[in-house]
């Protein structure tokens, strides 16, 4: 009894220390803006500001909430935002503070499964502890859209846990639990795919007899994920680029397997943006990578019987990389974000290596000395690279020494010049974008918004011209262009560019807006009141689309309507005339 008292009075202690390490590593993020992705994903999408539009996230593509096509489908990441929405509603240290606690949980759940896995506190300890600083998961903690990434691993984490438990003692518990997790991990992200086959390695290295009749689940599960992707996404990872052979990506993840072990042993120089590069086989990253996955492989097998854990640890690292190899294409060589899964075998690794020092006494104290300065530095270097994420300015200016040859950094940063009203270099940096990729149409429509903001818009129009020349499905520019005639008084011709762009883009907010100012001017109430109507169904806190309906309703004299808009605009924030209230106040108390 006393023994497993301690047991949970170390375990209880250790829990707290990997949370205050978490805390502590990431705390300066939660100052973090939206960034990339963030303004898609978060801040532009309308399927996570009601609950109505809910259903939505688990019928579409995660970029369905802005209008864009895509076969990525994770309705549980879009689910967490919906949840940071209703808390915080577009303040970005909620949606940060998630993260961060997503992260920490992720470090528990690897503590749990090594306990049970090894039936060794410490290790489990060490490897959670380097687990949770090392910076390199900056990039799935801090940025807000790579929160799948630790979204997905806690359920596979604890769908191990559960499968563990019920090898050891059968329940229906367990197998509940251990099920659902995994099909939460599905709806997580593409990866947990590899689940079964992590189970399957499990069950070979440790020799533990495979009962069929309690695999078939996992198996019967992941082929119902892989056919309904099939046939609703038409694919089953990720988007996938045209125009590469599996001869030509190979040497990519070679490449970058050697980059990827650099950085779990050396982690600087960090970034985003690594792109779709292409490697020769002679070249000395591709070498060295051959070398290392050779390395690897002979070692699991060699090993497997003498040295399980390193094994098993091993070709954790390996399947869970795969996914993300572009062997299959994806839509780059690598990413940091995508070694957040696969490290936990190299932390698994560095953890059993100082465990074994510190097992022995005479080095107990320099052990802990040692995994103390390592903790320190990660945390250090993690903190450090939480500051880049801090502003889009901070971040693409950045990014850019990294990546000098991105169209998609060079036209982000134009994006926050233009923002910011400095046009002039917006339009140089956008004309780099061009530069580098002629066919980029979204850099032609940009440069065309900084002229109309510049005055010019029979300039402006014809880069919008240009853009729609390149890519004739682009709903931004169909807008942007309705806006420019407007400006120029040719309001038939506003119409029709605004009614194009929403055609495209169901969910398109500012063009349905405007296309609903477009027909009031034309004298087609009817149809305004309609588009305006669909505008706060889209998104219940658009207060211009409430303000204009209360305007319009008070003009059809349908008062009732016209006060209940306009009570939502004062509820929302908004700025409602006092003349316009004082028009009102005679209805407010008629039945």
């Amino acid at each position: 009894m006393p023994t497993k008292l301690s047991s949970k009075f170390k375990s209880v202690i250790f829990i707290i220390l990997i949370i205050i390490l978490g805390a502590v590593s990431y705390y300066n993020c939660l100052g973090g803006d939206f960034i990339w992705d963030d303004v898609g994903l978060v801040k532009d999408n309308i399927y996570i500001r009601n609950l109505s539009a809910l259903p939505n996230v688990f019928t579409k593509n995660i970029w369905s909430g802005i209008g864009i096509g895509s076969n990525v489908y994770r309705p549980l990441q879009m689910v967490t935002y919906f949840a940071d929405y209703s808390f915080w509603e577009l303040n970005p240290p909620g949606f940060h503070l998630t993260s961060v606690l997503l992260h920490i949980l992720a470090a528990l759940a690897l503590y749990w499964l090594i306990s049970l896995l090894f039936n060794n506190q410490i290790l489990a300890l060490f490897s959670s502890l380097m687990f949770i600083a090392h910076p390199v998961h900056v990039e799935a903690v801090t940025y807000i859209s790579g929160r799948a990434d630790p979204l997905v691993t806690i359920f596979i984490l604890v769908s191990f846990v559960f499968y563990l438990k019920f090898l050891r003692s059968p329940s229906r518990a367990s197998r509940v639990i251990m099920l659902l997790s995994f099909i939460f991990a599905l709806l997580s992200r593409e990866n947990a795919l590899i689940l079964p086959v992590l189970l399957l390695i499990y069950h070979y290295i440790s020799k533990k007899k495979l009962a069929i009749k309690q695999f078939w689940p996992w198996l019967v599960i992941a082929g119902i994920y892989i056919g309904l992707r099939l046939i609703f996404m038409n694919t089953v990872l990720y988007e996938v680029p045209a125009g590469s052979t599996l001869l030509q990506r190979l040497p990519g993840f070679l490449a970058a397997l050697t980059r990827y072990t650099r950085i779990l042993f050396i982690p600087t120089d960090l970034h985003m943006e690594y792109g779709n590069l292409f490697f020769s086989f002679l070249c000395p990253k591709v070498i060295l990578g051959a070398g290392i996955i050779v390395f690897l492989l002979i070692y699991i097998f060699k090993y497997r019987k003498t040295n399980p854990l390193v094994s098993f640890s091993l070709s954790w690292f390996i399947i869970a990389l795969l996914p993300a190899s572009n062997l299959y294409p994806i839509n780059s060589y690598m990413a940091e974000h995508w070694l957040y899964l696969p490290s936990i075998g190299f932390f698994i690794i560095l953890g059993r290596l100082f465990t074994s020092w510190y097992e022995k006494y005479r080095f107990k104290f320099m052990t802990l000395g040692l995994l103390i300065c390592l903790l320190f530095s990660y945390s250090y270097l993690t903190i450090k690279q939480n500051t880049y994420w801090r502003s889009a300015r901070v971040f693409f200016e950045r990014t850019l020494k990294y990546a000098p040859h991105s169209f998609r950094v060079y036209y982000n940063l134009g994006n926050v010049f233009s923002d910011a009203q400095e046009h002039v270099r917006a339009i140089k940096l956008y004309l780099k974008a061009i530069e580098i990729n002629p066919l980029y149409a979204e850099a032609y429509n940009n440069i065309g918004n900084t002229l109309v903001a510049l005055g010019r818009n029979e300039e402006g129009i014809n880069y919008y011209r240009q853009a729609l020349g390149l890519n004739n499905a682009l709903p931004e520019a169909y807008y942007n262009l309705g806006n420019a005639y407007y400006n120029l008084g040719q309001k038939d011709k506003s119409i029709e560019m605004l009614k194009k762009s929403l055609e495209l883009r169901p969910v398109y907010l500012e063009a349905c807006n405007n296309l609903a100012s477009g027909y009031a001017e034309a004298g087609n109430l009817d149809e305004a009141i309609r588009l305006w109507n669909k505008c706060v169904k889209l998104d219940p806190n658009f207060v211009v689309a409430h303000f204009n309906l209360a305007v319009f309703y008070f003009e059809r004299k349908e008062f009732a309507l016209a006060i209940k808009h306009c009570n939502k605009v004062l509820a929302l924030g908004g700025q409602v005339d006092q003349r316009f209230l004082e028009l009102l106040k005679p209805f407010r108390n008629k039945k």
